[in-house]
């Protein structure tokens, strides 16, 4: 029996799992003082503001604990850091640093090059389309996630 939804499930594991191999191995090559995690984080914060550290590991599901020790290093290596939220001082925010922000541009190029070896030659493969259908999954289980919470 033909079972798409299992066969996405899995081909999705297959990919992250070779994904975040490669990017570890180039990242680790190239010197980068991040692992796969931590460059996750500086993405997500990158593209979304007011991020805090506990909002940060909810959208990732890494626990708090680890979260914590992510943001630590990435402060310590000047790549992060910790802005009092004005609208209430007890929140920190997540802000990238100029050396932070240059990492991530970086990185993306490594991405980007991963992907391109990953392509098929002469594939139609249309990743706007993809990200768009991949986006409104990940809305959907973050949104049921935080009614789950609360």
């Amino acid at each position: 029996m033909e079972d798409s939804i299992l066969d996405f499930t899995t081909n999705l594991a297959i990919l992250h799992r070779q994904f975040q191999r490669a990017m570890n191995q180039i990242l680790e090559a190239d010197k980068m003082p991040v692992n796969i995690t931590e460059f996750y984080l500086l993405v997500l914060v990158s593209e979304t503001s007011q991020l805090n550290q506990r909002r940060a590991a909810w959208t990732m599901a890494v626990d708090e604990g680890l979260m914590a020790r992510m943001v630590q290093h990435l402060v310590s290596l000047s790549l992060l850091q910790k802005e009092t939220d004005p609208d209430d001082r007890r929140n920190r925010r997540l802000k990238l640093t100029t050396d932070g922000q240059e990492l991530v541009k970086q990185a993306i190029a490594v991405l980007h090059d991963w992907w391109q070896e990953a392509t098929p030659p002469d594939s139609d493969f249309d990743y706007a389309n993809i990200t768009t259908q991949l986006q409104l999954l990940s809305s959907r289980v973050l949104r049921d996630q935080q009614s789950e919470s609360h």
